[in-house]
């Protein structure tokens, strides 16, 4: 019988997570990927959602599973600690001017990478988004810490949408 890897028990969490807001019709999952690269052998799931009364700004949850993280785990050798993901949250938003990035720093603090992107198109508004990068592997004992994450993205949206 096939062993499910940490990557494959963290994204089941978080979906089953996800669609249970979804269900109780707090959020609307609006987009949902789930991605093998050969080439690289990593694994990429993404699950974007907003709040079911508003739409205006988006909330998207990845995680990523190197070839690293995959051999260390089937292996069962070097280290333990690299089993697992790496997880990005952003938010995304069609409004320019918007004190949205300020914003999301502020609730989220001081002990993350953050990349902005602003996109300009001539077919579209432009779109403004924040990569919020935890910069470490979150392992499955940290599934609770996982979860807490994605509902305090809820309680972002929340905030920003006021």
């Amino acid at each position: 019988m096939f062993d499910p890897t940490a990557y494959e028990n963290m994204k089941v969490v978080i979906e089953g997570a996800a669609y249970d807001l979804d269900l109780e019709g707090e959020i609307k999952v609006i987009d949902r990927k789930d991605i093998v690269d050969l080439a690289t052998l990593s694994r990429w799931y993404e699950i974007t959602y907003c709040l079911t009364h508003s739409s205006a700004i988006c909330a998207k949850l990845t995680l990523e599973a190197k070839l690293n993280q995959l051999a260390t785990e089937l292996l069962q050798g070097g280290n333990q600690k690299q089993v697992g993901s790496f997880v990005y949250l952003s938010f995304s938003w069609n409004q320019e001017n918007s004190n949205y990035m300020e914003t999301i720093k502020h609730l989220w603090g001081s002990d993350y990478i953050y990349d902005e992107r602003k996109i300009n198109s001539s077919l579209e508004e432009v779109k403004e988004e924040i990569i919020i990068n935890f910069s470490r592997v979150i392992t499955e004992e940290m599934i609770d810490d996982l979860v807490e994450m994605f509902h305090y993205s809820v309680e972002t949206l929340g905030e920003l949408i006021r």
